[in-house]
């Protein structure tokens, strides 16, 4: 740390470089230490030759990077490389830091290099001062991922060195309590103790330990405008993502309850959402009406007719199994309960989270296929038979139809779908620079809302593809009232609000997991069983009002937590790899696209009925697609069909054979397919189940799996890497 010491008296740092040549850059750095320090009278060609050797095809004769253990083994640090020059022309160890303001090409394992680091030292010296033990050092504080991207946002030598400064200090306090932990072992003064179960001691840990976050959770991020632009664009993700299903779900949800539950409840809802971020952890979101929670709201309504037909005691019934829901979240986190998560593997995070993606795709296919059913194929039938060659003229007159609707709608929702894949993959892609391609690809979703709607109602305006409508008499919300429910109707709302909140239990804690994952690299740590009450607390308020049920869900809330991150790029093996560097762990984009939401309601009818539904389905898609990639499971089916020489150098390739990943993915197939049988099939009644499948999931992994697949391939197929 001396060493450090010393460089942080006096730091020399270069700026935005923009050489393109090695000697360049090195020449550069030369002349910035002889300009800094010009009483070691520096001879610049004589320095230079100690750095660069043209011997064979060595260019840098000695040098240091970081090693990272990542999910496909351990790789190269690319952004940084340490240079060591050893000359006789000083008598002291002196360090030079570059910055580059476009990443660098060293060649093979330094291709995205944008940190230089020069250290150059005396050949004679002790060997704790030696060239290569200082470059260590260095080496070791640039490998922190962090430090890297504060310091890409530095602008002068002060705030460079209060960035090293504070990476310091951190390291050193990690590497006291790592001492003193190994201390107390190592003289057995920690005795093994039985831990006791103190009913909320769990949820009071979690209030502590997020509460000293919470003033940061509204500022720290929002200081340059690199932060400004991602939280502004992850605002209209979260805007666009949530708003649109919230509509589509909200018109399933008018159909299935004849108008009591429709668009505007739903987008009101979102205004609860709101209140939720304002408790809940900082990257969550996704708190919508889904697909199995519409279901859900379809049976309430179905089996509140036993006590009323004309479905008057819908409200009554709605708000006691909601409410019976509430209790129910509100224990499992007063208890304890989220520990079970425990067992919950990435294999059952996998494939919970591409049953969603499924369950968006399969509904806009449906649509797609009720449209053709409805005005394309009824078009060519008549009396039961087929008759191609009748005129259309003929044909509409008679069965009061438009062939061209189901056609449009399909072009629309492959439109939508398109452009915003196409956007989405503009960061990959060799235009522009690397920031401008990221801020283009973060606005992928409202682009192609954008184009998919203004084709649909300006270009195509004469063609009627389908627009929502809501029941503007009918009031926002209503207190519900309860006016001596039946014995029958109270223990039926007990069952189905218990069976719910498995539900709501197990989505809202594979969603948490899924976002605090190690590799999105957060640093706030999850608040699991503070966030299952606080979803209980505002399920009530929703029940008591009449309105959409909320609870956290997939795939928005890890798209959430990308939309927000820095990511960093190399190439490994041929392959190019990206890894989180840093999340903005802040509550503003919820807060904010959640009080937009609510405030949408204004919007309706016009102009949101603007958009096509359509659009709306292809948004489902768009979602389902772009998530794909966070997949394991998808990435190893896809080598089912791979030639194995062409199989990426990934971890489980390396050490798992090739019939035993393909065992494994089959068997999370199977696991997929029972959950799609379970929640595609089958009577509304079968459906309640479903949470009772995923529960199922966790023992078949933790009993089932290990029969068939040995624990050390398990562990490089579904371990945390």
């Amino acid at each position: 740390m001396k060493d450090i010491g010393k460089f942080l008296v006096q730091p020399i740092v270069l700026f935005k470089i923009r050489h393109t040549q090695w000697e360049d850059i090195v020449e550069e750095m030369i002349r910035k230490l002889s300009r800094e320090k010009p009483e070691l009278n520096l001879v610049i060609k004589v320095a230079m030759k100690s750095v660069i050797s043209k011997d064979a095809d060595y260019v840098i004769p000695e040098c240091v990077q970081g090693i990272t253990q990542t999910q496909h083994g351990p790789i190269t640090e690319q952004s940084f490389i340490v240079v060591i020059g050893n000359t006789n022309t000083v008598t002291d160890t002196h360090v030079v830091m570059c910055v580059l303001e476009n990443p660098f090409n060293f060649g093979n394992g330094a291709t995205e290099t944008r940190f230089v680091c020069l250290v150059l030292c005396p050949r004679k010296t002790k060997h704790t001062k030696s060239g290569v033990n200082v470059a260590r050092t260095y080496a070791t504080l640039l490998s922190d991922d962090r430090l890297r991207h504060n310091l890409l946002k530095t602008k002068n030598h002060e705030e460079f060195a209060y960035e090293f400064e504070m990476e310091c200090h951190r390291m050193h306090k990690e590497h006291e309590k790592r001492e003193r932990a190994a201390l107390m072992i190592s003289k057995k003064q920690i005795a093994p103790k039985k831990k006791r179960w103190v009913p909320g001691l769990d949820l009071i840990h979690d209030i502590k330990r997020r509460a000293r976050y919470y003033v940061s959770d509204y500022i720290k991020d929002v200081k340059d405008c690199t932060s400004f632009q991602k939280i502004f664009s992850a605002t209209l993700f979260l805007f666009f993502s949530l708003l649109l299903p919230s509509i589509a779900f909200g018109v399933l949800d008018s159909n299935y309850t004849d108008g009591r539950i429709d668009a505007k409840n739903v987008i009101v809802s979102q205004l609860g959402r709101a209140a939720l971020g304002l408790v809940q952890w900082a990257t969550s979101c996704g708190d919508k009406n889904y697909y199995p929670v519409v279901i859900y709201t379809k049976i309430i309504f179905l089996i509140s007719k036993n006590w009323a037909e004309d479905g008057s005691f819908f409200y009554t019934f709605y708000a006691m199994t909601g409410l019976t829901n509430a209790v129910f979240l509100v224990i499992y986190g007063f208890t304890g309960a989220s520990k079970v998560m425990a067992y919950c593997s990435r294999s059952t995070e996998e494939i919970v989270g591409l049953f969603i993606s499924i369950a968006f795709v399969v509904d806009s296919v449906k649509y797609i296929l009720k449209e053709f059913d409805y005005y394309y194929y009824s078009c060519l039938s008549v009396n039961g038979t087929m008759d191609i060659m009748k005129r259309a003229s003929d044909i509409a007159a008679a069965t009061d139809c438009d062939q061209t609707r189901p056609v449009l709608s399909l072009l629309l929702l492959l439109v939508t779908v398109y452009v915003g894949v196409v956007i989405f993959n503009f960061k990959y892609s060799p235009y522009l620079t690397a920031d401008k391609r990221v801020v283009v690809a973060d606005y992928a979703l409202v682009v192609a809302v954008a184009v998919g709607t203004f084709l649909g109602s300006y270009v195509f305006r004469h063609i009627d593809v389908g627009k929502f409508y809501v029941n503007e008499e009918r009031a926002m919300f209503k207190v519900i009232t309860f006016e001596s429910p039946p014995t029958g109707a109270v223990v039926a709302a007990i069952g189905l609000g218990f069976i719910m909140s498995i539900l709501f239990f197990m989505e809202g804690n594979i969603s948490a997991s899924v976002v605090n994952s190690p590799c999105n690299k957060l640093k706030k740590g999850p608040a699991y069983h503070h966030d299952m009450v606080v979803t209980g607390l505002i399920n009530a308020i929703m029940s008591v009002f009449g309105l959409p049920f909320v609870h956290g869900s997939l795939p928005h809330s890890p798209l959430h937590v990308r939309a927000l991150a820095e990511i960093e790029e190399y190439i490994d093996n041929g392959n190019l790899t990206e890894k989180i560097v840093y999340v903005r762990e802040t509550r503003l984009t919820t807060l904010i696209s959640h009080i937009m939401i609510g405030a949408s309601v204004l919007l309706i009818p016009y102009p949101l009925n603007m958009i096509p539904i359509p659009v709306l389905y292809g948004l489902f898609v768009f979602l389902a697609v772009t998530s794909l990639g966070d997949f394991q499971l998808w990435e190893r089916l896809v080598l089912i069909f791979t030639e194995q020489t062409l199989y990426p150098p990934i971890h489980y390739v390396r050490k798992v054979p090739q019939k035993i990943i393909h065992c494994f993915t089959f068997l999370q197939i199977l696991q997929l397919i029972g959950l799609c049988l379970i929640s595609f099939g089958g009577s509304a009644y079968l459906k309640m189940f479903f949470p009772f499948a995923i529960i199922l999931l966790m023992p078949i992994r933790e009993r089932l799996l290990p029969a068939l697949i040995s624990a050390r391939h398990l562990h490089w197929l579904d371990g945390e890497h």
